[in-house]
């Protein structure tokens, strides 16, 4: 009798391990849950596109390797916009219609989100941009199928800048440039807006706009040099071109006239190749939404590890988006117990994500993320081999517009 009961316990302990074995097998072979990933894989920003989709396989690899989600596993097929609208536009149907896909994830070029945004708009369909930054998508052509997980034109550009400078060094007399096109114009309103109503008695003494793509920005910093003001302010002057501002205002002897604010210096991207004795802002305060050196939480000191053995080189914020965007539609549809957008898109709304740089409500009335923004001042510290913000300080909701501020925006919706 005891013999039986030994042989039917062992049995039953046996059938038990062979199932947990082979249940993670056969999710395995369930049909995936696909998510589409739209960005600029090739050409002079693919080192966002490559870094972000990077940053999507590590999330996906995670989750995949601990059972996938309501044991079906993660898929994500990747296409590259070229930075083009028709091309995005493009492959967004086509990831939806040939590949099936259940999710739009991606995008740097504005132009190219908002194409995208268009149509999911038509269709229904779920997209979470991870970079592009034009505020409208979440305020004046906000919709229910739109959501972003990364800070966008107002508080990067604008807010966290002017918020950062009347922490800090309360300039009286600034002087601007910008590239002349909507984001600058936009960025420069933000700034102004923001630090004006925090230090009343500055002023803008002069505002200056350089085409769109200038490199030779000689005749600005002349002017800027020779204008009175105690401080500068870049609007919308980033890659390329702040690496030319930089490198002219620098053999100019600008950084030692007077300060510098330039609101996008502090993302790695710029600076990642940029040596000691070679020209940076120095000083300059700076903004930067991924600082992961001044990040202490283990969980991101392993994500950048795996992003570097992945791609060979430093995360950037697209890529921290990406892996939360991820994470984001992972306990979604969970929540739900079904991959439906409608009751997706309804758990979005207010979630709040755990993740490694703290947590991030999703509001509810725009679908934007509350992503924080770092800011402090460019120089070189012993641990890193280029410049970047250090003295690191955070701003957080208050560097976003309000909601009664987008309901005005959307004539009072």
């Amino acid at each position: 009798m005891k013999r039986r009961v030994i042989r039917s316990i062992v049995l039953t302990v046996s059938i038990a391990l062979i199932f947990s074995w082979i249940g993670p097998a056969q999710a395995a072979e369930k049909t995936p849950i696909v998510i589409g990933f739209i960005h600029s894989m090739s050409g002079a920003m693919s080192m966002y596109g490559i870094s972000s989709e990077a940053g999507g396989k590590i999330a996906i690899d995670e989750i995949n390797a601990a059972g996938g989600v309501l044991g079906r596993p993660l898929k994500m097929i990747t296409r590259d916009d070229k930075l083009n609208p028709e091309t995005g536009l493009r492959e967004a149907k086509d990831l939806l219609l040939s590949e099936k896909a259940d999710f739009l994830t991606g995008t740097i070029s504005s132009a190219v989100a908002l194409a995208i945004s268009n149509y999911v708009k038509r269709e229904k369909k779920l997209f979470i941009v991870n970079i592009s930054q034009s505020s409208s998508l979440t305020e004046e052509n906000w919709h229910r199928y739109i959501f972003r997980i990364d800070t966008n034109a107002v508080p990067y550009w604008g807010y966290a800048p002017a918020i950062a400078l009347a922490k800090t060094w309360k300039a009286k007399k600034i002087i601007s440039l910008g590239f002349d096109y909507e984001t600058g114009k936009n960025s420069l309103k933000a700034f102004k807006e923001k630090y004006l109503q925090l230090v009343p008695d500055a002023k803008i003494i002069d505002e200056l706009w350089a085409p769109l793509g200038t490199t030779d920005f000689t005749a600005y910093i002349t002017k800027m040099a020779n204008s009175g003001a105690d401080a500068f302010f870049l609007a919308c002057i980033y890659g390329g071109g702040e690496l030319a501002f930089t490198k002219q205002a620098y053999a100019f002897g600008l950084y030692e006239k007077m300060k510098a604010i330039q609101p996008c210096a502090g993302d790695v991207e710029t600076w990642y190749q940029v040596k000691k004795g070679e020209s940076y802002p120095k000083g300059a305060l700076a903004t930067c939404r991924y600082p992961f050196w001044a990040i202490q939480d283990p969980k991101s000191k392993a994500f950048v590890e795996k992003h570097q053995k992945l791609v060979g080189f430093w995360p950037s914020y697209g890529a921290m988006n990406q892996y939360f965007i991820v994470y984001a539609l992972k306990d979604a549809i969970e929540k739900v117990g079904a991959v439906d957008t409608e009751k997706i898109i309804t758990a979005l709304e207010g979630m709040t994500l755990n993740t490694f740089v703290g947590k991030v409500p999703i509001r509810a009335y725009d679908h934007q993320a509350m992503m924080p923004n770092w800011y402090g001042v460019m120089d070189f510290s012993p641990n890193l081999t280029f410049p970047h913000i250090t003295k690191v300080d955070v701003i957080g909701e208050e560097g976003y517009h309000s909601v009664d501020k987008i309901k005005a925006l959307r004539g009072g919706k």
